[in-house]
């Protein structure tokens, strides 16, 4: 039997079409999973702004306050209300993308629940970046950490650029000590009820920007130097920050 012309244009009209909506089905099944892969695991925490202002080398400037918490597990984190994160890792909470003020002195409060060994590099155990230099530690002033007594760093830093304002920040966490089981050892800090230590910085936003946080300390599993796993997991130790 000869086929004519017109059912084979035809069979291969759609042919060719279903090709195509095969192809973008395919595209656009990629571009959801990338999507849903780069997404934020939480909502984004917004930093509460206040109606006070603080003068700093004669330039006054408004507040804004935001409060994190650091913890060793998943069951830890669910005990503060933060359970958005699907792996059993140590993480930060209630979300890995902060929002700031533009032009702010922002002041950060983190609690801080995890133990901790020895840093890769010393330079880590260094306040950097707040006002005066210092962070507040259960009450007290201090400047740097021992690189032995660090559990974890929220270090904010961003590609330098000419199109937004640098800002750098490292803030090291002491370590909540354990016993010979293993067991945490409570601590004379009344914000965390004896849990972990409580420790408060401020630093002052420049322009709109977009920016990066993540851990310093090697809290990974075994591979690249402990900084696999939680380390280059996004949501866990690692997030955004958003200057606007």
């Amino acid at each position: 039997m000869t086929t004519s012309p017109d059912v084979s244009s035809s069979k291969r009209l759609v042919s060719a079409l279903a090709f195509v909506l095969f192809g973008v089905a395919v595209v656009g099944g990629i571009g959801f999973t990338l999507h849903t892969l780069s997404a934020d695991p939480q909502h984004a925490l917004y930093a509460t702004k206040s109606n006070d202002t603080i003068v700093i080398d004669g330039k006054s400037y408004p507040k804004a306050t935001a409060v994190l918490g650091v913890y060793p597990d998943k069951e830890t984190a669910a005990k503060y209300g933060y359970t958005a994160n699907r792996h059993d890792y140590v993480q930060y909470g209630p979300s890995s993308h902060l929002i700031l003020p533009s032009h702010t002195y922002v002041t950060i409060t983190i609690h801080a629940y995890d133990s901790g060994e020895h840093l890769n590099n010393p330079y880590f155990g260094k306040v950097v970046g707040t006002i005066g230099g210092t962070m507040n530690v259960d009450g007290v002033d201090v400047a740097s950490i021992p690189s032995d007594n660090v559990e974890h760093t929220w270090t904010l830093h961003g590609i330098p650029s000419t199109s937004q304002d640098p800002l750098f920040v490292n803030i090291p966490l002491p370590q909540v000590k354990t016993n010979d089981k293993g067991d945490f050892i409570p601590t004379n800090d009344p914000g965390t009820k004896g849990a972990g230590h409580t420790v408060t910085f401020s630093f002052i936003t420049g322009g709109p920007g977009d920016y990066v946080w993540n851990c310093e300390y090697p809290c990974g599993d075994g591979t690249y130097a402990k900084f696999g796993a939680v380390m280059s997991a996004y949501g866990y130790m690692s997030g955004k920050v958003t200057v606007k």
